[in-house]
């Protein structure tokens, strides 16, 4: 399968992640901290920034053992499977 494949498929757990994951509560408590004061504070722009931070902490997080793995020799292809699972697993930890 090619890595742009394989990314999407990687952005699209990281997103369903960011609908089911328990860390959105927290993250939605904390909107005081990271809201901006311009944007109109709704029930749907926290929901909004709140699963966008979640979503990126996971496309972020799952990516460190593909990197890692990327930096010791293995094809982009091997590192791509590698950055999916970490996505994997991170959803299914989230969805307990």
């Amino acid at each position: 399968m090619p890595p742009q494949t394989l990314f999407v498929i990687t952005m699209g757990l990281c997103l369903v992640n960011g609908l089911v994951s328990p860390m959105l509560g927290l993250v939605w408590m904390l909107h005081p901290v990271w809201m901006p004061e311009m944007v109109p504070l709704t029930n749907e722009t926290v929901f909004y920034g709140a699963s966008l931070i979640v979503s990126t902490s996971t496309l972020l997080l799952s990516a460190v053992p593909a990197a890692i793995a990327e930096r010791l020799g293995l094809p982009l292809e091997k590192a791509m499977w590698i950055w999916l699972a970490g996505a994997a697993v991170l959803v299914l930890l989230s969805l307990g």
